[in-house]
């Protein structure tokens, strides 16, 4: 039982799972916008998997009010499939903007609306000019998501480790010699009390 009601510690809270998956997702939404973003600006977006994967980690943990293992493959997960429709998504605009440049240049007679585009942009996955590169973009951004949550976890696990390395026994004993030296100093003043009676 908890010595201190005032103060609860993590195995006393109980984890919210829906709530943590939708936390879990919202905030993995960040990394997709970085994806989306940079890909825009024409940086290599795949980085922003690591990012999604941290970000999706700590809204589980601000949403189900606990961290746990189950916790942290479920934000991985979210990251992953937020990394996945931001990639579509990346697709998609550069599917609306060669249509739109095709129709200036008079090679189609008609532009597709991007709403049209996140329809049909998976056609052009199957093209050998253009699937292969868009795929490595995606490999690339599952794997910094990967590593993203990886790294997470290699640094709660040294903190662990770490916080146990630190010996509590001495501070235990310096709060007794304390309270040992307090109890001789009264002692020694009700002695000196008696003496002056």
């Amino acid at each position: 039982m908890n010595q201190n009601p005032g103060l609860n510690t993590q195995a006393d809270i109980k984890e919210n799972v829906l709530a943590g998956i939708v936390g879990a997702f919202l905030f993995a939404l960040a990394g997709g916008a970085l994806w989306f973003g940079l890909y825009m600006v024409g940086f290599i977006a795949s980085i922003s998997g690591l990012v999604g994967a941290i970000c999706a980690i700590k809204g589980y943990t601000v949403f189900a009010k606990k961290e746990s293992v189950k916790g942290i493959v479920i934000s991985v997960i979210m990251a992953l499939l937020v990394m996945v429709i931001a990639w579509y998504f990346c697709l998609a605009y550069d599917v609306y903007d060669a249509y739109k440049l095709w129709f200036e240049e008079g090679e189609v007679d008609f532009t597709v609306t991007f709403f049209e585009a996140v329809r049909g942009a998976h056609l052009f996955l199957t093209d050998p000019e253009i699937g292969p590169a868009y795929f490595k973009d995606l490999a690339l951004g599952l794997l910094f998501c990967i590593i993203g949550g990886g790294s997470y976890v290699v640094n709660k696990i040294k903190n662990a480790k770490a916080a146990k390395a630190i010996p509590v026994a001495p501070m235990a004993q310096d709060a007794e010699d304390e309270q040992d030296d307090f109890n001789y100093a009264e002692t020694e003043q009700t002695k000196s009390d008696d003496n002056q009676e």
